[in-house]
């Protein structure tokens, strides 16, 4: 900075200034005016305040063009005119009318009040019968217009509202262009240097965390720039002041120390990037020498950033909907491979006849069921149910799944699988993840059953003369190191059956039938159960299928029968 002489002002040297365009509330420094400005009005062509100047952004005034609200009413209420002598106006409901007014209707234009006006000319008046039925007639005549005026403003109103959000219908899958998302950000930057008459430009986005600006594309900037680490947001005030949604206009930055600029120039403006919701970062076009920037100017640069982050946020949809498409597919793949799990053949034990259905209430789920047939020939069945959503349910589904197959091979009973599952599953889980189970062992010959639950997995025993519940509600799986089932057993006679159900069906019922739930599954289940555990089974889901209500729910439903002795 020159030095200043005794009158305050170096002698040929001419104090720049500067100006902030800004939309909010106006910023006013006292301590840079009394260190670097003075006034002098032989070295200076235009005076400067001892203030700093924050000029508010106001919108340009421009004459208006007049056209008509409803084209072609003024060439109806002429042509009535020559007719008869009297014509139509339109005017707000503020205004008053000139010359004689001889009846009025209203109509809705614009939000606003408006008046349908039916006027005489000065040497026409009502004197004959003939002359009050002609103006009873074009009094009715105004009325219908009203109503054609009246549809229009609707017909307005609806296009209005439809091509805002028609708008807002961003494609967010577009054909790909030739110019990559760098080579559009700096033609735009190329062209607020070019419209400005400035020597450079540089987009500077807000990280994640928006407490960084990173150079991320620039225009006339050397290259190393990019390699530069991100800028603080804090005591950036320009760019601050920026993303509160100012203009920032620097004439002399060397006068402004405490509004740093990203690049050691002259001049400089600071615009924001923004969409309607969200700031992005900004834009800085750069001067070598001081200078202003004129409101045409700053205007087109704030176009070129609308442009800026309407590329930015394209960019973004289109990564963001291939990502959705990503995670679509392998939610899609992951749902077929929980499909492929579930067993689709029976297992040939003579005298018992099985029958189970897993669907997942969305892509994917937590339900799974399975059977085997152990040592001595005896058969196990499982019903898990995961109490998790979405991909945990599928990582605790999979794990308890693999967990049962692995112990179920063992000669046991459902109380000690019950605990070797649990302790599997307690060592395997970070203690926020549990799961339902419901183990039943059963012997072919003498027609035993010996079953356990933990959770909500309920289960039920068909006999012939009467149904009663396995069991109760008990503590989930997962819950700790030691658990205590709950325990059943039973003799199955032919014709009798065994049926356990996971707590999305059990949810899905109760919603259907209210308390009575049991009561009504129970009877659907004794009046089909002559049938083979198919039969049964469809049974229930078309009780299920004919109901209004359909609950995103993991449903799981398994039979097992003794068949009748032939």
């Amino acid at each position: 900075m020159p030095a200043i002489g005794g009158d305050g002002c170096s002698p040929g040297t001419m104090m720049p200034s500067w100006r902030m365009v800004k939309k909010l509330s106006p910023l006013v420094t006292d301590e840079v005016s009394s260190h670097y400005f003075c006034t002098c009005p032989s070295y200076m062509p235009r005076p400067i305040p001892n203030y700093l100047r924050v000029h508010r952004e106001e919108a340009q005034s421009a004459d208006p063009v007049k056209q008509e609200a409803y084209p072609g009413l003024s060439q109806i209420s002429d042509a009535m005119k020559s007719l008869t002598g009297f014509g139509l106006a339109l005017r707000d409901q503020r205004s008053s009318s000139q010359g004689k007014r001889m009846s009025q209707s209203h109509v809705s234009r614009g939000g606003k009040m408006a008046r349908i006006e039916l006027h005489a000319e000065e040497d026409r008046a009502v004197k004959t019968a003939d002359d009050a039925a002609l103006l009873e007639g074009m009094g009715n005549l105004a009325g219908g217009l009203e109503f054609l005026l009246a549809e229009i403003d609707k017909l307005r109103v609806a296009v209005r509202q439809r091509d805002a959000e028609l708008a807002t219908h961003i494609p967010v899958i577009a054909r790909p262009t030739a110019d990559h998302l760098a080579d559009r950000l700096e033609a735009a930057l190329a062209s607020a240097v070019e419209v400005t008459g400035a020597t450079s430009a540089g987009l500077y986005v807000l990280d994640d965390a928006t407490s960084l600006l990173k150079l991320r594309a620039s225009h006339n900037l050397p290259a190393t720039r990019l390699l530069d680490p991100a800028r603080p947001l804090e005591g950036a005030l320009a760019d601050l002041e920026a993303l509160s949604g100012s203009v920032v206009v620097l004439e002399d930055t060397k006068l402004l120390p405490h509004w740093p600029c990203p690049e050691d120039v002259p001049a400089a403006v600071c615009i924001p990037v923004s969409t309607s919701t969200t700031p992005l970062g900004t834009l800085w076009v750069f001067a070598d020498e001081h200078r202003n920037f004129s409101d045409r100017e700053t205007n087109m640069l704030e176009i070129i950033a609308g442009k800026l982050a309407v590329d930015l946020e394209r960019d973004q949809l289109i990564a963001e909907q291939r990502v959705s498409q990503k995670l679509s597919k392998q939610k899609a793949k992951i749902a077929d491979r929980q499909k492929a799990q579930l067993p689709n053949v029976k297992p040939l034990v003579e005298g018992w006849d099985i029958s189970a259905w897993t669907q997942q209430g969305k892509e994917m789920g937590g339900d799974f069921h399975d059977w085997a047939v152990i040592e001595d020939g005896k058969l196990a069945i499982f019903v898990g149910d995961a109490m998790d959503d979405h991909f945990d349910a599928v990582m605790t589904s999979t794990s308890l799944a693999t967990a049962v197959k692995a112990n179920c091979r063992m000669a046991h009973n459902a109380e000690v699988m019950l605990d070797r599952v649990n302790h599997t599953f307690w060592a395997a889980s970070a203690g926020d993840h549990f799961a339902s189970l419901a183990y039943a062992i059963f012997d072919p010959m003498l027609g035993t059953m010996d079953a356990g639950s933990c959770g909500h997995v309920q289960g039920f025993a068909f006999k012939h003369n009467s149904v009663r519940p396995l069991w109760g509600g008990s503590m989930p799986l997962g819950s700790g190191p030691e658990i205590a089932p709950e325990l059943s057993s039973a003799m199955l006679q032919p014709g009798e059956a065994i049926a356990l159900l996971s707590s999305g069906l059990v949810e899905t019922l109760r919603n259907l039938d209210g308390k009575n739930w049991q009561t009504k599954f129970c009877d659907l289940v004794v009046r089909h159960l002559d049938l083979p555990t198919d039969r049964i089974l469809r049974a229930v889901q078309e009780r299920l299928g004919r109901a209004a209500i359909s609950l995103p729910l993991d449903r799981t439903l398994m039979l097992v029968k003794r068949k009748e002795d032939i």
